[in-house]
C-alpha cells in the first residue's frame, strides 16, 4: 500500500492506493478538484512522488 499526504500547506487530504501510478492519478484528480492553482509541472510531480510512502 502507498500513501500520500497532500503537498499543499493547510490541506489534510491523505491518498492511499495499491501502486505509485494509482497514487498520483488520484493525486491529480484531488489537485483538479482542490487545488487548480497548483501546476502539476516535472518539479511538482517529482516533490508529490517523493512524498509518496509504503505502508
Amino acid at each position: 500500500m502507498q500513501r500520500l499526504e497532500c503537498i499543499v500547506d493547510g490541506c489534510s487530504a491523505t491518498i492511499e492506493a495499491e501502486t505509485e501510478q494509482e497514487v498520483m492519478a488520484q493525486a491529480e484528480e484531488h489537485a483538479k478538484s482542490s487545488h487548480p492553482e497548483v501546476e502539476l509541472d516535472d518539479e511538482t510531480v517529482d516533490k508529490i512522488k517523493s512524498s509518496i510512502i509504503q505502508v
